[in-house]
């Protein structure tokens, strides 16, 4: 299988006045179709800038990123979603962008509201919907331009803990049954682990990886795989939150 993003070497470092601050070093690591990687690291230490060198943002100052003209959606820390369109409208900002908003695409979005929940909020402002709610709405608004590779940076982290599990839980099953391919930048080590097949450990700035954890819950070998909240409940998941957090205690 050939994969679908491959990064060599990357380098990248800030410039401003008072000087340069060196961000990433000789970053490297592939990502194959239909796995979903996570990210952790120190605060700062350069997560949000690696999504911005893949999806295109900003270029390496060294190194390459291949990619093969992968498709792209990228999912920010807020919802982003404008108050003064409803939640249909939100939906298909991004088609209207691409100006590519046919019967097939639209409806396409139409079913996605009806599966996440949001059909009956689809002529509602962003205002009368959760928090919870908004993160769906923006998950369709990423997916209704059929990305290749899913870029979810700390999607969740504006919600209180109860309705970021529950929602993790959520979108990291729906991204997971679609097959798309998916890397999220987070803090939280259980997260990552609840919801990845693999963990990329940063060091602090300037970032270099530590380490790359594979992530093998033994009740997938034999049968579909854990939700997020299942896979907290595992006998594997705390040997392996054990090693994330030694691993990262002393970054």
């Amino acid at each position: 299988m050939s994969p679908i993003l491959e990064c060599r070497d990357l380098c990248f470092s800030y410039h401003s006045a008072e000087g340069e601050t060196e961000a990433l070093r000789d970053i490297s690591f592939t990502v194959f179709p239909g796995t979903f990687t996570a990210i952790v690291g120190p605060s700062g230490c350069g997560k949000s800038t690696l999504l911005s060198l893949l999806c295109g943002l900003i270029p390496p100052e060294r190194g390459e990123i291949i990619s093969d003209h992968t498709h792209i959606g990228y999912m920010l820390q807020r919802d982003h979603l404008l108050e003064w369109r409803t939640v249909y409208e939100n939906a298909i900002l991004g088609l209207e962008m691409q100006h590519q908003c046919t019967e097939e695409n639209l409806q396409f979005v139409r079913q996605m509201l009806t599966a996440y929940g949001l059909a009956d909020f689809a002529d509602a402002k962003p205002s009368a919907l959760s928090g919870g709610m908004r993160q769906r709405a923006a998950l369709i608004r990423t997916m209704a331009i059929r990305p290749d590779l899913l870029l979810l940076d700390e999607p969740f982290s504006a919600l209180d803990y109860q309705t970021r599990l529950e929602v993790a839980d959520d979108i990291g099953s729906l991204i997971i049954q679609s097959g798309k391919t998916a890397i999220l930048v987070t803090h939280d080590l259980s997260e990552a682990i609840s919801l990845a097949d693999r963990v990329i450990v940063l060091t602090r700035r300037p970032a270099e990886i530590r380490c790359i954890l594979p992530l093998d819950f033994e009740e997938e070998r034999t049968g579909p795989r854990l939700t997020s909240l299942e896979r907290r409940n595992s006998p594997s998941f705390p040997p392996y939150f054990q090693r994330l957090w030694k691993e990262v205690r002393h970054l």
